[in-house]
């Protein structure tokens, strides 16, 4: 398939952080009431860049780490309103290829008068062309501290990401994005450092390996398995019960909250994820030295930012939140 660099953004040596996956134009409808099916809803219809790992870069880029996002998009104007405003923020987006029969990718969610997602629908078709001969020709982009791919890659390129990795000795961050994908994660996982999902695609993900059901519920077996396989760490969301977090050396998983403050509105949870994975990038960084679950606390405050605003990454965001 034909593809060629579009928005060239000027070259960067080296970066903190390579993001690959997703690029979305975001489309988010929210219910004034409750919602009732087979029936027009009232609604606010807001839409925004979005694409998971397109929300990580610029979450990173609002923190001031150095980026670069490399993906999929369609020659249409979609791309330059999803690209541009990463452009102004500092982010390499030159290995971001635009696709002449192909459109930018879209995802549009459902949310209830609580901001709460009750239906995600997204059109993802072009990510599925992002293989690993086009990863490898990559090579210049790859120079990077860490790397952040997430899971809307086809299960080859998660393969290869993660065989890579392995090879340079590079820490990897893999994101899930929904709970049919889980599939795709690669069954060597000795090149992948970090896991983060959410319960529902850890149930989807034991179910998918045939795992018993103790595996799902708990998570101490879940990443007793995926250890097993070469897996380092591993952070499960759970909304308003905060996250779990485990790696190498723990017996039990760590619980952390955060709770927003009574007196601030929950807008949308949508990008409340992907805010908590640049967050937990970050503070590797910042702070290699630290435990799992002292990351996890400081990204969990990028979370909570992005619940209290319409945009699927808050502008509140910046470099000494982490």
């Amino acid at each position: 398939m034909p593809t060629e660099r579009a928005y060239q953004a000027p070259p960067i040596a080296t970066a903190d952080v390579l993001c690959i996956g997703g690029i979305n134009l975001d489309r988010k409808l929210k219910a004034f009431s409750a919602l009732n099916s087979g029936s027009s809803n009232p609604c606010l219809a807001h839409e925004s860049p979005g694409g998971v790992a397109r929300n990580v870069a610029e979450n990173l880029a609002r923190l001031g780490l150095a980026v670069k996002l490399a993906g999929q998009v369609g020659r249409d104007a979609a791309a330059l309103s999803v690209l541009a405003p990463l452009q102004e923020l500092g982010v390499n987006t030159s290995a971001c290829c635009a696709i002449d029969n192909g459109s930018t990718g879209s995802y549009t969610a459902v949310l209830d008068a609580q901001g709460r997602l009750v239906l995600g629908m997204a059109d993802m078709a072009l990510i599925e062309t992002l293989l690993p001969a086009q990863l490898e020709a990559m090579h210049d982009m790859l120079d990077a501290r860490l790397w952040l791919a997430d899971m809307n890659l086809p299960s080859v390129s998660l393969t290869w990401m993660a065989r890579r990795a392995r090879e340079l000795n590079q820490r990897l961050v893999m994101l899930a994005v929904s709970e049919p994908k889980m599939n795709r994660l690669p069954q060597d996982l000795k090149g992948v450092d970090t896991l983060l999902l959410n319960r529902g695609e850890l149930a989807a993900l034991c179910e998918h390996l045939g795992w018993h059901a103790d595996a799902g519920d708990s998570v101490e077996n879940a990443f007793a398995k995926l250890h097993q396989a070469g897996l380092q760490r591993l952070v499960v969301t759970q909304g308003k019960q905060g996250v779990l977090c485990i790696e190498v050396g723990q017996v039990r998983a760590v619980q952390l909250m955060q709770q927003v403050p009574s007196d601030v509105a929950l807008i949308d949870e949508t990008g409340a994820g992907d805010a908590l994975c640049a967050g937990l990038c970050a503070s590797y960084l910042r702070y290699p030295a630290d435990a799992l679950a002292a990351h996890v606390q400081r990204a969990l405050k990028m979370a909570v930012l992005t619940v209290q605003c319409a945009q699927t990454v808050s502008p509140a965001i910046t470099p000494d939140l982490i």
